[in-house]
C-alpha cells in the first residue's frame, strides 16, 4: 500500500500531514506489511499534484501497490484519475481511500474517513465565540477529539490474488 501525503509541518501547532503519515505507518506495521520509501509520496493536497505524483508511481515498470491511502479526498480524486488514465481499474487493479468526507466523494465512489468538517467548523466557531466572551469554561479544551467514520464505497476492495497457471 502506498501513501500520498503532504509536507511535514515541523514547528507548527498542527500536524495533519505527519499525523496521517504516522497513522499509515502504524497500520502497516500492525498488519505486518512493509512501508516502502518509494511508495511514500509527497503532494501539496491538490488533485493536480496528486494526479502527477500517482501517475509517476503507477507508470513505473516495477511492482505497483495494490492500494493508495491519500491524506485528503482531493488527493484521492487525483490518484483515481491517474490510475484511470493509465488503464487501471478501481478497485480491481488499485484501491484508493481518502480522508475528509468531501461531498464529491459520494459521486466518485470514494471510500473515505469522514471527519464531519461541518461539525468541526461549528465547534471551532462556538469555541472562538466563548473565548471572545472570555468564557474559558464554555470554550472547552484547546485540543478536542472529534468524531470520524469510515465510509466504504466502490473505490476499495480486497486485493486480487495472483492467478496460478498450470
Amino acid at each position: 500500500m502506498a501513501h500520498l501525503g503532504g509536507e511535514h509541518e515541523y514547528g507548527r501547532h498542527f500536524e495533519i500531514s505527519s499525523g496521517r503519515h504516522a497513522g499509515y505507518e502504524q497500520a502497516m506495521e500492525a498488519a505486518g506489511l512493509p512501508v516502502r520509501e518509494a511508495w511514500s509520496l509527497i503532494s501539496d493536497y491538490s488533485a493536480n499534484d496528486a494526479y502527477s505524483q500517482t501517475k509517476h508511481l503507477l507508470a513505473d515498470a516495477g511492482e505497483r501497490p495494490t492500494a493508495i491511502f491519500c491524506a485528503s479526498d482531493e488527493m484521492a480524486f487525483g490518484a483515481m484519475l491517474a490510475a484511470r488514465d493509465l488503464g487501471l481499474r478501481i478497485p480491481d487493479d488499485l484501491s484508493v481511500i481518502g480522508v475528509d468526507g468531501h461531498e464529491m466523494g459520494e459521486i466518485l465512489g470514494l471510500t473515505t474517513i469522514d471527519q464531519f468538517p461541518r461539525d468541526q467548523g461549528m465547534r471551532a466557531v462556538e469555541r472562538l465565540l466563548a473565548l471572545v466572551q472570555d468564557d474559558a469554561e464554555a470554550a472547552g479544551p484547546a485540543d478536542e477529539l472529534m468524531q470520524t467514520k469510515l465510509v466504504v464505497r466502490s473505490s476499495t476492495s480486497a486485493p486480487r490474488k495472483p492467478e496460478r497457471g498450470f
